[in-house]
């Protein structure tokens, strides 16, 4: 019985400790969306997804290889592109026009990549609570929870 209980409060600990780690990483992408370099704030973006899914691993007692997140990332917002992220590199052009297209792109891309690193951070947590490990990560079994998480992400903004 007391085992269970402690099951339950390291599992509690953990998710509130990914809550926490998906949190900071989405007030990062939000800022990242404001990068006045075109295209540069994409990849401010991808850097710190890439670092949130290690941080997570790393809670979650996993041992990941860089370019291994970095694929199952790019994977994984590669799925988005349908749903709605296919417009972030359009976003991040708009910046090159001055003055309101820094501001419109940055705002745009701020609530964008904050809602892709939410979604990309809660299905790690899922797979990861789920005793998956970062090499059996497979992104056709998880699209639909990453769409729909986008999704109910963006609507809410």
């Amino acid at each position: 019985m007391t085992e269970t209980v402690n099951q339950t409060e390291d599992k509690d600990a953990r998710l509130d400790e990914s809550a926490k780690i998906i949190s900071s990483a989405c007030k990062w992408s939000a800022a990242a969306g404001f990068i006045p370099v075109p295209y540069l704030d994409m990849a401010g973006l991808a850097a710190v997804q890439v670092q949130m899914v290690n941080d997570l691993a790393a809670l979650h007692g996993k041992s990941v290889k860089d370019d291994s997140v970095k694929t199952a990332v790019a994977a994984l917002l590669g799925t988005l592109a349908p749903v709605g992220l296919a417009a972030p590199l359009a976003i991040s052009s708009v910046k090159l026009i001055p003055g309101l297209g820094s501001i419109a792109g940055g705002l745009s891309l701020s609530a964008l990549g904050a809602a892709a690193t939410f979604a990309v951070g809660k299905v790690f947590v899922n797979h990861f609570e789920g005793g998956g490990a970062l090499s059996d990560f497979d992104v056709e079994n998880v699209k639909e929870e990453v769409k729909q998480t986008f999704k109910d992400k963006t609507a809410k903004a």
